[in-house]
């Protein structure tokens, strides 16, 4: 009789369905940032593993996303969605071409693009910021990405073309981002390039693949 309800029990245990609860204070990835970035069925793997190097500003695209009290408890799973009526803001990479400009020119960072497919670049980020920055990202006219420093990109802000104000992204809350997956193909000098950011799960186009191996492979037929 014991043996039968150890049975139960065992047979019991295994059909309650299994509970992922993730962590409010995970922090996502910054904007430019390059990793390994994974979504399973219980819960993600993320890999951040260094950044693009600047040498040059890179134009943004920004928007507002009104959060209203409902959305919020809808979307109760989200990560780190502020308790109240709240303005998010999202920020994406605008200029690609002038990204992939800086990207290909890093000879290193390229040497360690094409060890993995797997790496994405972070091409989207939506922010919670405190009230006084945000205003501060209302009142631009234009919003660039920059390097300051070494391994650290901020916002700069513009209004009739200057610089007025410069945030980091640790002054706000990163709450959701978006990958997107190089293309990559040959130059004239048939030399690997990185020639399109697509988000992810997107083809590529052209002669232009995701693989490096996939390229190189009909680099040697060619010859």
């Amino acid at each position: 009789m014991r043996s039968i309800n150890i049975l139960l029990f065992i047979v019991l245990v295994s059909c309650k369905p299994i509970q992922y609860i993730q962590s409010s204070d995970v922090s996502l990835p910054e904007l430019g940032t390059l990793g390994i970035y994974t979504s399973y069925l219980l819960g993600n793997d993320y890999q951040p593993k260094t950044i693009t190097n600047l040498s040059e500003p890179v134009r943004l695209q920004w928007e507002e996303i009104k959060i209203q009290k409902r959305e919020i408890f809808i979307k109760k799973d989200s990560l780190n969605l502020p308790q109240k009526d709240s303005t998010l803001i999202s920020f994406e990479i605008l200029d690609k071409v002038g990204l992939l400009k800086q990207v290909n020119a890093d000879k290193d960072l390229m040497k360690y693009l094409r060890k993995n497919e797997k790496y994405k670049l972070v091409s989207q980020i939506t922010v919670h910021f405190p009230e006084t920055i945000l205003q501060l990202v209302q009142s631009s006219d234009e919003i660039y990405l920059t390097q300051s420093k070494a391994k650290t990109l901020s916002l700069s802000l513009l209004k009739n073309n200057k610089i007025f104000n410069q945030i980091e992204f640790t002054d706000g809350k990163i709450v959701k981002f978006k990958t997107s997956e190089f293309c990559w193909g040959l130059d004239k000098r048939r030399e690997l390039e990185i020639f399109d950011l697509v988000p992810e799960g997107t083809e590529c186009s052209g002669e232009t693949y995701k693989s490096v191996k996939k390229v190189e492979k009909k680099n040697e037929f060619k010859f």
